[in-house]
């Protein structure tokens, strides 16, 4: 088989399962809350559909995909250029996450707050995002509101053995849900105009939510196996196409924690000897009178980054869909932390991406971070790269994201802005470290349970020595275990573009790295290294 076939032929394929994906789960496609899924383009025609998980459904879905992979397995990548070989290797990974996540972990049968995040962002996005869409979006909302008893009581057919953190965070939920169900769709519909026809919905969705709480009451809490070191192994070998060992990838956490320490002791000192860097940054406070103020300070920092990085000129940062800064809904609270980044779902420009921040005044220094929460969030972190990524004209790395590239690009953001120059005051520096060394942690443990390195009783006591309420550290970790790989990806990812920039940067400059490593897709780090190398060859 030719190159130029073997290309076509892959990009058949994906554009098969992207197609098949879209129709089938079109929620989950178009929202980033789901990591195992492509961020499929075609998910915005099936508005009126809510994902379906039947169980003899997904049955054929897992077939469905595993047929494609195999088509892929009949390729030799030798006969393939190296962009071909990408190809093939990222399409790979996405199918085979979707598989893992299916098929092996079987998230479907475990977690309730699945069938929950279909429900609510599923009707969300299209009261919040559409309002430039005229035409069948009463139609739209109205039949995927239809839709949620069907999910429901899939969730109840399907829910076998949940973990009691899932049924914790699912209690929550599904709250939220009544609560949503209850306020926002009715204040929607006056504004809107929408048909009365919801009225009787509405209803409808508020018997069937009361009754999954009453379900999930009844439900024993079951504790998954957590120690499985075959399957940590095998999402970072399947998933991330990542080679180094578990006992590597704790190594280099473990250093990354310790030495993240040393620098904050030396920075206490510098600040004031007399007390430990704890009890400075327990006493940071960022004033904050009010909501208008909050989102204020997140829409100025927004600003003033993205500013900064043109005048630093180190990175391209194309014409930027608006970012609208908007408090964290009440729905979303359960399964966010201070703040989130939710990309455009169309390529419509009049769509905005949205900055959630969460607003609790309650605890004063919450909102001390927000210079590297809005870099990690927007500029230069998810928002940049987001954007970069749906400029991509490859159909097959514009569609599809990695964990490991996500968030170690956006951990890699706030270092970046305090290499540069843009952190003045060695408080906040203490805060950027800080983060530093709670996802360095994040990291071991992910890692450490599977290799018996670290439990979860010291992983706790590592997080309360970092200042956290003893309260939240009780649920941290065993929370953290439930989506195993990903924890340990801001701190690894991060790792290995720094590896990459020592490497490259000085031989093309920093501009050109940074531009020709985000144009490239999100795909294995050592497939960028040989891109890069390909590309000073060309150059020399």
């Amino acid at each position: 088989m030719t190159k130029f076939n073997s290309m076509s032929q892959v990009i058949k394929i994906s554009e098969d399962y992207f197609d098949y994906m879209a129709r089938n789960y079109p929620v989950m496609c178009s929202c980033d809350e789901f990591y195992f899924f492509p961020r499929a383009k075609k998910a915005v025609v099936f508005l009126s559909v809510l994902d379906s998980l039947d169980e003899e459904k997904i049955k054929q879905d897992i077939s469905y995909v595993k047929n494609l992979k195999s088509s892929l397995e009949k390729f030799n990548a030798k006969d393939m250029n190296l962009e071909t070989q990408i190809d093939l290797m990222v399409l790979n990974q996405s199918m085979s996450a979707f598989v893992r996540e299916f098929e092996e972990i079987k998230i479907w049968q475990i977690d309730p707050n699945l069938y929950l995040k279909i429900l609510l962002f599923g009707i969300d996005q299209i009261l919040t995002r559409f309002s430039f869409i005229t035409a069948g979006i009463d139609d739209s909302l109205l039949a995927r509101i239809a839709q949620i008893p069907r999910l429901l009581n899939e969730a109840q057919n399907n829910l076998k053995k949940v973990p009691q953190a899932y049924l914790e965070v699912a209690m929550e939920m599904v709250e939220s849900s009544i609560d949503y169900f209850k306020t926002t769709t009715f204040v929607l519909r006056d504004r809107y105009a929408l048909p009365k026809e919801i009225n009787a919905l509405n209803k409808k969705t508020l018997q069937e939510l009361e009754d999954f709480k009453r379900f999930l009451k009844r439900r024993p809490p079951h504790e998954i196996f957590i120690e499985d070191r075959q399957l940590l192994e095998n999402i970072l070998r399947d998933s991330f196409s990542y080679r180094r060992s578990l006992e590597e990838i704790f190594d280099i956490a473990s250093e990354e924690y310790h030495q993240t320490l040393k620098q904050l002791a030396q920075i206490a000192k510098r600040v004031k000897s007399e007390e430990s860097w704890q009890q400075i940054l327990f006493a940071y406070r960022i004033e904050i009178k009010d909501l208008k103020g909050l989102l204020e300070l997140y829409t100025s920092q927004i600003n003033k980054i993205r500013n900064f990085f043109q005048e630093k000129d180190v990175i391209t940062i194309p014409r930027s869909q608006n970012i609208l800064v908007r408090p964290t809904p009440k729905f979303m609270k359960p399964i966010r932390a201070s703040a989130s980044y939710s990309c455009p779902i169309t390529y419509d420009r009049r769509e905005p991406a949205y900055f959630y921040t969460t607003a609790d005044f309650a605890k004063s220094n919450i909102h001390n971070e927000y210079i590297f929460v809005t870099a990690h969030e927007t500029y230069p972190g998810h928002h940049l790269l987001d954007l970069i990524r749906r400029h991509i004209t490859n159909p097959i790395r514009q569609q599809i994201e990695s964990p490991l590239f996500y968030e170690g690009w956006a951990s890699y953001a706030e270092r970046l802005i305090d290499q540069l120059g843009y952190i003045e005051n060695p408080l906040q520096r203490m805060v950027g470290l800080r983060r530093q060394a709670w996802r360095a942690v994040r990291a071991m443990l992910d890692v450490g349970i599977r290799i018996n390195k670290l439990n979860l009783e010291a992983a706790a006591k590592l997080l309360k020595d970092l200042g956290y309420e003893a309260e939240r550290v009780k649920s941290m970790p065993r929370h953290y275990l439930l989506t195993p790989g990903y924890q340990l990806c801001y701190t690894i990812g991060r790792y290995e573009i720094d590896i990459l920039k020592k490497k490259f940067s000085s031989k093309l400059g920093l501009k050109k790295f940074h531009d020709f490593l985000l144009e490239g897709g999100q795909i294995p780090f050592a497939l960028i290294e040989r891109r890069i190398e390909n590309q000073l060859c060309k150059n020399s």
